[in-house]
Parts: C-alpha cells; sequence; structure tokens
C-alpha cells in the first residue's frame, strides 16, 4: 500500500481537520479520548503558544486519511545552545498519545512512512522525544522496532509507567475480598448518616467550581492553580464534540460534596482521570466509596475501567490486569544540541543504575566513621 504524508503547520490548516479526524479516531482499533482533535486543539491553543506545528497527515491511494501523527517542535534552550524537540502535541496532562492509525490499517507500514519523512525533514528537528505510548497498541511495537533501524539515528526507550485497567465483562482476578467489603460497610454507615452519591451527575456545572477549589488544596501540582489551566478545562469541556463523553460523578455528605470525579467515557471505557476528596472526611473514606460505585454502575454498560498513570496501591483491590506506557528519545549521533538535551537525564540514569547515590552516601558515611575513630583514638 502506498501513502503520501501532507505537513499541516497552519492553525486554520488544523482546525480545517476536525471531522476527518475524529473519524479517523472512531476508527481506530484502540480509540483514546486524548486522540480527539478537540484534546489537541485545546491543548495546542492554550499551552504550545510558543509552538509550532508538525502533523503529519497520511492518505492512501485513493487519498483517504489512514493516519495523523500530531506531532508539534518546541524549541529550547540549554548553555546558550538552541534545541528543536520533536513531541506529540498532548503531554503531561494527557495520559495517552499515539500515531492515529485507521482499524485495517498496516501500523507498520504507517510508522516506516512517518519515520521515512521525519528522516527526511531531519532538517527541523534535533530530537524526537515521545512519551506514554501504550503496550496495547501494535503501533508502540512498531516505532520502537523500526526506529533502531534508521542508520545514524540513537534510539532510546524506557517503560515510563504502568496502568491499571479492570476488565469489566471478565470476573475480577485480584479483587481484595476483604477491603472490599469493609467499603460495602462504609457505604451502608455512611448512607445511614445522610451520604448521597450521583454517578454521571447531569449537575456538572453546579458542581464544577467546588471540584476545582478543593482539586487546588488537595493538589501542590493541580493546573487549576494556573490560569492556563482552568482556561485549557473551561474550553475543553465546552466543545460540544466532547460533551457527551464528560464523566463527573460525586459524593455527597448532608448536601456537602466531599468527594468527586471529572472524567471522560466513550463507548467502551471509562477514564478515571482526575479525582478530589474533602480532606475532613479522608477518615470516612469517601473517596473508596465512591470509586467503588462507580465501578459497580459502569461495570453494567462498558468493557473497561482505565485507573490511569499512577500505580497507587488501591488500584491492586480490583485488578491486577496491567498495561504499560513507554518513552522513545530518538536523535541523531552527531548532533550538539541533542547531546546536551540528554546530557542530564542520561548522567543521572547512569548513576542510578551503578548504585552511585547510595553508594556515594555509605562512602562517605563510611569515611567520616574512620575520621571520628582516629580523631577518638587520638585522644
Amino acid at each position: 500500500m502506498s501513502l503520501t504524508v501532507e505537513l499541516v503547520q497552519h492553525l486554520p490548516d488544523f482546525e480545517a481537520l476536525q471531522p476527518d479526524w475524529n473519524e479517523l479516531v472512531e476508527s481506530m482499533a484502540f480509540p483514546e479520548i486524548f486522540h480527539f482533535w478537540e484534546w489537541n486543539f485545546c491543548y495546542f491553543k492554550h499551552y504550545r503558544t510558543a509552538d509550532e506545528l508538525f502533523i503529519l497527515v497520511l492518505r492512501d491511494q485513493s487519498k483517504k486519511i489512514v493516519s495523523i501523527a500530531p506531532l508539534c517542535i518546541r524549541t529550547m534552550r540549554r548553555l546558550g545552545v538552541r534545541i528543536r524537540v520533536l513531541e506529540t502535541i498532548v503531554v503531561n496532562i494527557g495520559d495517552y498519545r499515539n500515531f492515529l492509525t485507521r482499524a485495517g490499517t498496516h501500523r507498520g507500514r504507517v510508522v516506516e512512512a512517518v519515520l521515512d519523512y521525519l528522516q527526511g525533514s531531519a532538517a527541523h528537528w534535533d530530537v524526537i522525544d515521545i512519551a506514554q505510548f501504550s503496550s496495547r497498541d501494535s503501533t508502540t511495537a512498531h516505532l520502537a522496532t523500526l526506529a533502531q533501524g534508521y542508520p545514524g539515528w540513537n534510539v532510546r526507550v524506557r517503560i515510563t509507567t504502568a496502568t491499571a485497567v479492570i476488565r469489566l465483562s471478565s470476573p475480577a482476578t485480584a479483587e481484595d475480598v476483604e477491603k472490599v467489603r469493609r467499603l460495602r460497610r462504609k457505604l451502608k454507615n455512611l448512607q445511614q448518616r445522610g451520604l448521597q452519591v450521583q454517578i454521571g451527575s447531569a449537575d456538572f456545572a453546579k458542581f464544577w467550581p467546588t471540584f476545582c477549589e478543593l482539586h487546588r488544596k488537595t493538589w501542590p501540582l493541580s493546573p487549576f492553580h494556573e490560569a492556563v489551566g482552568m482556561a485549557f478545562y473551561d474550553d475543553l469541556r465546552s466543545r460540544p464534540g466532547l460533551k457527551e463523553k464528560l464523566e463527573f460523578s460525586v459524593a455527597e455528605f448532608q448536601g456537602r460534596p466531599v468527594a468527586m470525579h471529572f472524567g471522560f467515557v466513550d463507548r467502551s471505557k471509562l477514564y478515571h482521570y482526575m479525582t478530589v476528596m474533602d480532606r475532613e472526611f479522608r477518615n470516612e473514606r469517601v473517596g473508596a466509596v465512591l470509586l467503588y460505585l462507580m465501578i459497580q454502575h459502569y461495570q453494567k454498560r462498558l468493557q473497561n475501567f482505565d485507573f490511569m498513570r499512577g500505580m497507587e496501591t488501591y488500584k491492586l483491590w480490583f485488578t491486577d490486569d496491567l498495561d504499560i506506557s513507554f518513552r522513545l528519545v530518538i536523535h541523531r549521533n552527531a548532533s550538539g544540541p541533542a547531546f546536551l538535551y540528554n546530557l542530564g537525564e542520561v548522567t543521572r540514569q547512569y548513576a542510578i543504575d551503578l548504585g552511585f547515590p547510595k553508594a556515594a552516601l555509605q562512602l562517605a558515611k563510611g569515611g567520616a566513621a574512620k575520621v571520628r575513630d582516629r580523631l577518638l583514638g587520638s585522644r
């Protein structure tokens, strides 16, 4: 199959892609909420104001779009040297990224076409740094394998995080029966004392200011501490294409919101994206109770409950199914900017692999002990 690659670099052309982009995502074998046009456009609009679009659109011989690589170029400086980093548009607050490829299209050929284009346009970038590519989609394996075959390229592949997923359509394999039993007892007790829970609440706008306030109080790195974060989420949740995919659940105790969840739901999966709990009610386990009720509710109509990245212990009460996400850093072997970009991280990782931080501490302690012993011995 012959594929042509078009480069999109201007915002109006990005906007014009919306219907075709979302139709492509809906056709994917493993679509994710973060793949939709709305997530990418809003993120670029609010977080990428100083960056350049570098979206690759792949078409087959009939001119039909079969894949989109949602990329952009971020320029940074280290020691005064300019470094151009090619990344996916959505980073940080978007948990899954990919080259968006239509089901039935050979993903290896798509990856090869993208990499060939990037090799031919190497004058535009110094480092390719893409992360959160999931093991559940074979595009990730094709990318990691094929990139290493390009002469003059250095490819570094690392696991970034594991993701716990409940397969709702099959029996639980790792449910902590005792902990879940305690949650049921706690739920019954709280309900007797006035707990009210809404799963998939329609009162999103009513609770949103309280959710943001509690999130800021709970999480020091909350995006709601910054005006750009507030603007991004306000823009995102107002987009018509995402409104029907928003998920908001709330637990109220005697009329007061004490635990809330903001996330997404598509045709097959619940995205457990942002949670918040009033710390005054921490000992009441209101957050865990809300989670338990959400799992029970969505088990009736969805295939998967995705806990998103992070391996907090409570997630493994319910499942032992894990997906792995990877990061790939690609650069030319003889590149000064790439050397500066990688220097700090590679040096730090090498020291960790050697056990240097702990070894240095032990050596320092040993040296101090010897000095002390000599001083004591000379008295």
